[in-house]
């Protein structure tokens, strides 16, 4: 493995301690990463402005709800969405964007904050990249992430795609030096950090508290148990589970119930498994049932929990094929929205999208084919978002909004993969030659 990134120390006993450093990729490489990716945002954020008839208009309900739940919160009024209901969303993402909604151009200003996190979250998936391979990787990674189509269309709504990609690449460095089973990297430091940014991700959407849990598991299971990452991966759930205290609190002083995350599960789960459903989301009608009406928001929530379950027991049949039709909306090469699927949108998502899946599963194979020196283990540790909400939104609806936590880590294994196909193509001089990790 080379140590272009790495430095090692003899510590006590001569033992070889690793000592990470706090970036192993030049910080020069990450501004220009940072100053492209904000470019790229920037751009295309203000050719919406000028070509929208209201540039503070809002495209899509879930904006709408976010931007309505981020004003009930200014005024004092908790956070109510259009039904009233006080906890059908984390708190995180409404709460960063109440002081916008006093602002003249608000809107503007709060998709001009996530053009900065969406351009952080490209330095952040180059500082991943290089701390699991090496710094022309990560350059290369960092670049993928800056020049994405859809990860640069996402920024400018007001959705929690953004933030939460920031957060989970955030929590994914963190992790990377630990996915090295023979390094001594897994500090109590370190896992309190996991632990905070954990806790940051599920405040912003709740259902990646699943995946924290996967990550974390895989973290201690690929170390063999040793005791120090137990400790420090239980460290890092309890901070997570002590995160969310005050927010069940509030919700059992609000709604009644001892709330750990949201009462949307039920909805969600109606919308991806119902006998109405086909595979997207369509939740106005749903909202709107007489079967619903009248209820309070934790009745609600569980009418539609039991309704789900019995459809899905009803004809399981049915949902297995379902989730055919929603594994192919998230991982389609094309928007699958109506309204952005004009022939230059397909094309550019076309020309961008297959060769950087291909690349990855490219990137995949190289690795798996070098499972002495860990390649299969950190190939794995990138594929858990994928895989993971892969088979969530099998059960819940499909989009291509949903893929896009996964994209950065996608992103790293196709740099991988560019960059040994550069290599092989450009052999590099001796000595200069860098490998798969350990």
């Amino acid at each position: 493995m080379p140590t272009d990134h790495h430095s090692y120390e003899r510590g006590p006993n001569s033992a070889r301690v690793f000592i990470p450093r706090l970036l192993a990729i030049p910080w020069r490489s990450l501004i220009v990463i940072f100053v492209l990716a904000l470019l790229m945002r920037a751009a295309w954020g203000m050719v919406r402005y000028i070509r929208a008839e209201d540039p503070t208009a809002l495209e899509f309900p879930d904006e709408e709800q976010y931007w309505m739940m981020a004003r009930s919160l200014r005024v004092g009024e908790g956070l109510k969405d259009e039904l009233g209901f006080q906890a059908t969303r984390m708190p995180l993402y409404p709460a960063v964007l109440s002081p916008f909604t006093v602002m003249p151009n608000g809107v503007l200003a709060a998709q001009a904050l996530q053009w900065l996190v969406g351009a952080l979250a490209a330095g952040l998936t180059a500082a991943t990249a290089a701390s699991l391979f090496n710094r022309r990787i990560g350059l290369i990674a960092g670049l993928l992430v800056a020049c994405d189509p859809f990860l640069t269309f996402f920024s400018s709504l007001l959705l929690t795609e953004t933030p939460f990609v920031a957060a989970l690449v955030a929590l994914w460095w963190t992790l990377s030096p630990m996915t090295r089973r023979d390094l001594n990297d897994g500090g109590i430091g370190r896992w309190i950090v996991v632990g905070l940014l954990s806790a940051v991700c599920v405040y912003l959407r709740e259902s990646s508290l699943g995946l924290v849990l996967v990550a974390i598991g895989f973290l201690v299971v690929s170390r063999r148990l040793e005791w120090k990452t137990v400790v420090g991966a239980a460290t890092a759930l309890g901070i997570v589970v002590l995160a969310l205290v005050p927010w069940a609190a509030r919700n059992q002083s609000v709604t009644g119930d001892w709330c750990w995350l949201t009462h949307r599960a039920g909805i969600s789960l109606y919308d991806g498994v119902g006998p109405q459903a086909l595979g997207a989301s369509d939740l106005g009608s749903v909202k709107q049932s007489d079967a619903v009406r009248g209820l309070d928001e934790v009745a609600w929530d569980r009418y539609f929990l039991e309704q789900s379950l019995a459809a899905i027991k009803s004809d399981p049949n049915r949902v297995l094929r379902l989730a055919g039709v929603k594994l192919t909306r998230i991982w389609n090469p094309f928007p699958n929205v109506e309204a952005y699927r004009s022939r230059a949108v397909r094309l550019i998502s076309a020309t961008w999208t297959i060769p950087t899946f291909a690349l990855a599963v490219v990137g995949v194979m190289l690795l798996g084919a070098n499972k002495n020196r860990g390649g299969l283990r950190t190939a794995l540790f990138l594929l858990l978002p994928a895989l993971y909400f892969s088979a969530l939104h099998s059960l819940f609806v499909g989009s291509v909004r949903y893929r896009l936590a996964a994209i950065p880590m996608i992103e790293i294994l196709a740099a991988f993969a560019l960059a040994l196909t550069i290599e092989r193509i450009r052999p590099m001089k001796t000595g200069d030659r860098e490998s798969a990790p350990d």
